[in-house]
């Protein structure tokens, strides 16, 4: 009954430790069940009294209990909630023995003192004490539930009796059994005793029920087989069906050379004459006419791509269901040591297969080429490509039939890549001329299936590649044709007979020591041989199979190759580290560099979010404190002097300014012409120490500027107008070529408008400022009083005078001036003694 149909509920009458542990405990072997059982429980439990009036209560109580009774409440030992409430009800019964008393009544007539308690409402020690018309308390009760995670029992709702209200407690929620999100219904779905007629009759019915469902199952997969089948079928057939590997003729560019040292040219094959199957075409120039003719393999152009083409003589093609399924088997061909099927031409008598272009051409043509020096690792390399395509090729296309020299192609990337696999009804010419080129192809055909052939790779099986490969051995090691010691004696056709003579011993490869030690093989040439001679075996059945020959031969061979690779990465890599190295500690330092050239352009966190491409949201400031300054009769001044003694003078100005106000929290937000503004308290807040900042940096320019000296006209004594005024603002990036940190807001306007309004060399103040540096009570300020501000009426503003702060304070160790990257090397820093008030300035020669 705990499995989600049932929920129980017990009461408690109060919570507490009188009862001792009453929430599920841990202890024998059904802990499991009981730990079910209860939490299908709800436990129900009067309202623990909250309150000072109940404490006062309980703490009586313990005292009384200790004089009048020798009692002792020992530690966490709670007073009974039914002392409380026992008080309460004596407390009800005086109350209606006074107003019997009052009214002459006779206490003896307990009928009439019950009645008088009815309808009762007061505050008691128990809380607020209401007794119903019928002499019922509505009490207020608390409902518990066990925790599924303490174990323990906690309230998540209670209910109050007054107006017969339900609340849950916020953040909980019942854990109703069985997993339910919800109670269960108010009837079990069989009746509470389990007779409910619809259950007994119903036993049958459920019977018949199981059993047609059965029935139902089983028909539902005959049925979702029957049509999985008939899906794949038709899926097998659709793609039988599908023409997209059909290619045009004129869709394909050949590559051909018109004579020799010629330039090779691009022919569509269309161009071609069709019933010539020697696919000789003429080129008409200025010279004469020449004869072209395409080989075997020719290097095409289709859709834009490389592909290599295969000629086919055929004079008539049916497209039946056998070579519609060869097709849609070599196209689910892939694998890295595959050529992939690209397309094919049927249009008969020009027929053609392209196929995935290998530059290095083929093996034959690598193993011919004696300017190529192929040391042992990359010869173990190309028997290792052959050895994995042709594991892929036996376990899902099947037999190769036509595995030669000359169909191991080798990509830009030196890996072999097996070809001309299936397509054996395509691939086989109409007519057969059984000249030396066919017997030549006969060379790497088993002697079982030479009998049964009437083309090379029409009869094939699994172990007549195996033979292939070791005959593709032999070429390897002597890098030389098939039946190298036999060609300069015995025609093709001689060596075939031979071969099919079942000779004893068999007609086979020398395969003899002394040659591999003399192309410099050494011990690998030898077991390459060795494994040559067990793949060409006159039984089939004594030819390992390529997964034997991947297992056990070609490993060793790959574990060496792969040493001799790491070792010449571990050497190329300890010459790269040194490189990197030294790269990365370049790009370390122009990184820094090209960093703290930003950071003078915006604010280093505005920097950061940049250079972490996230987008800067503008942002609102409470206060901060914005200044300006400008030169006083700087449009004179530039009328007597050359533009680049002006650029000369602002760029000494400001240099001292800037290397001023690295000493304080100020950020320089721009200078256009002669003014200067800075702020402080963006973008990172500062409480209200950017009034102190924006003041104490102030004193310190004023103080510079009166000794200043101007290159071009020593004797000009330089003064500045400087206005400071704090208040709210909005600062953001503006711009993508050039971002600026801007500020906007009336704050700006009014600290403009400060500057434009004051005297020389004096520090104007608004109201919001002077108010701000009354907190640490060392600036001295003047009164001024009411000034028309343009724009804002009438304000009353201030002069600073200066910083009394005690010498200990503002004299210290000098700090270094901050470090940013030479972009003035002629000016030299200035001297600060103080960092606030005393500046040396730059020399004339700076």
């Amino acid at each position: 009954m705990t499995r989600g149909e049932w929920a129980f509920l017990d009461v408690e009458i109060f919570q507490g430790g009188y009862w001792g542990e009453t929430g599920w405990a841990a202890g024998d072997e059904r802990d499991a069940a009981a730990r079910a059982a209860y939490e299908a429980l709800l436990r129900v439990s009067l309202k623990l009294p909250t309150g000072d009036r109940f404490d006062e209560f309980a703490d009586t109580v313990r005292n009384r209990a200790k004089l009048h009774y020798n009692y002792t409440f020992s530690d966490g030992e709670e007073v009974n909630f039914f002392i409380g409430a026992f008080y309460d009800g004596v407390y009800l019964l005086g109350m209606a023995l006074n107003e019997t008393l009052t009214e002459g009544g006779d206490i003896r007539d307990g009928r009439n003192i019950t009645r008088r308690m009815w309808g009762r409402d007061f505050h008691g020690i128990t809380g607020h004490v209401r007794i119903d018309a019928v002499g019922d308390r509505d009490a207020d009760y608390a409902i518990l539930d066990l925790d599924p995670v303490t174990g323990k029992f906690e309230v998540v709702a209670f209910y109050h009796g007054l107006n017969m209200s339900y609340k849950p407690v916020a953040g909980k929620a019942i854990h109703w059994p069985g997993g339910r999100r919800s109670p269960p219904p108010d009837k079990p779905r069989c009746g509470f005793l389990g007779n409910d007629p619809l259950c007994q009759g119903g036993k049958e019915l459920i019977n018949m029920c199981k059993k047609f469902y059965q029935l139902f199952i089983i028909h539902i997969g005959l049925f979702f087989l029957i049509t999985k089948q008939y899906y794949m079928q038709m899926k097998i057939d659709a793609e039988l069906n599908n023409t997209a590997w059909r290619v045009r003729p004129e869709e394909v560019l050949v590559e051909v050379a018109t004579g020799i040292g010629t330039t090779p040219v691009l022919h569509s094959i269309n161009e071609v004459l069709k019933l010539s199957l020697g696919w000789n075409i003429r080129n008409t120039n200025s010279v004469g006419t020449q004869s072209i003719t395409l080989s075997s393999f020719t290097v095409g152009l289709y859709k834009g791509n490389r592909v290599a083409v295969k000629k086919i003589h055929r004079k008539k093609l049916d497209l039946n269901k056998k070579l519609l399924w060869e097709i849609k088997q070599a196209r689910n061909v892939s694998h890295e040591n595959t050529a992939r099927f690209i397309g094919a031409c049927v249009d008969c008598p020009l027929v053609f297969i392209l196929t995935e272009y290998c530059p290095k051409g083929s093996l034959k043509d690598v193993l011919a080429n004696e300017e190529l020096q192929l040391d042992w690792n990359f010869r173990t390399s190309l028997v290792h490509d052959i050895v994995q395509g042709m594991c892929y090729l036996h376990s899902g296309l099947g037999a190769h039939g036509k595995l030669r020299s000359s169909n191991c192609l080798i990509d830009g990337r030196f890996v072999l890549k097996i070809s001309d696999y299936g397509l054996n009804t395509l691939c086989t010419p109409t007519d057969l001329i059984k000249d030396d080129s066919y017997y030549y192809k006969l060379l790497w055909t088993a002697p079982e299936l030479v009998a049964g052939s009437v083309y090379p790779g029409i009869v094939a099986s699994l172990k007549g590649d195996v033979y292939s490969f070791g005959i593709i051995l032999e070429e390897i090691v002597l890098r030389a044709g098939p039946f190298h010691h036999y060609t300069s004696s015995m025609s093709n056709k001689e060596i075939v007979s031979r071969v099919c003579a079942h000779e004893c011993p068999p007609f086979r490869p020398v395969v003899g020591v002394t040659e591999p030690a003399a192309n410099g093989g050494g011990g690998a040439a030898t077991e390459l041989l060795e494994l040559a001679a067990r793949c060409w075996v006159e039984s089939p059945d004594e030819r390992p199979t390529f997964d034997v020959i991947n297992t056990n031969y070609i490993k060793g061979y790959c574990d060496n190759l792969m040493d001799d690779l790491l070792s010449r990465m571990e050497q190329y890599a300890n010459n790269l580290e040194s490189l990197v190295e030294e790269k990365t500690e370049q790009l370390s330092l122009e990184k820094k560099r090209s960093e703290e050239l930003l950071y003078q352009v915006l604010p280093r966190p505005v920097a950061q979010q940049l250079m972490a491409g996230e987008v800067v949201q503008p942002e609102s400031f409470e206060c901060v404190t914005v200044y300006f300054s400008d030169i006083v009769g700087f449009t004179e001044l530039c009328a007597a002097s050359t533009p680049i003694q002006v650029v000369d003078l602002l760029n000494d100005l400001y240099s001292t300014f800037d290397r001023i106000i690295g000493f304080y929290d100020v950020y320089k937000v721009e200078t256009i012409g002669d003014a200067y503004m800075v702020v402080s308290g963006l973008p990172e807040r500062n409480g209200d120490q950017h009034a102190r900042e924006i003041c104490l940096m102030a004193l310190a320019i004023v103080e510079a500027v009166r000794t200043f000296v101007v290159r071009h006209r020593p004797t000009h004594r330089l003064e500045v107008r400087i206005g400071i005024h704090s208040g709210p603002v909005c600062a953001g990036v503006v711009g993508v070529k050039m971002p600026h940190y801007c500020l906007f807001g009336d704050t700006v306007n009014t600290a403009s408008r400060m500057e434009s309004t004051g005297q020389p060399l004096r520090i104007h103040l608004s109201e919001s400022t002077r108010s701000l540096l009354d907190q640490w009570g060392t600036f001295v300020v003047e009164r001024r009083g009411d000034v028309e501000l343009k724009g804002r009426g009438r304000m009353l503003t201030h002069w600073l005078v200066h910083c009394s702060e005690p010498e200990a304070r503002l004299v210290h160790e000098p700090q270094p001036p901050p470090q940013y990257p030479i972009l003035f090397p002629a000016i030299q820093p200035p001297i600060i003694h103080t960092p606030y008030l005393v500046v040396e300035p730059p020399t004339i020669a700076a």
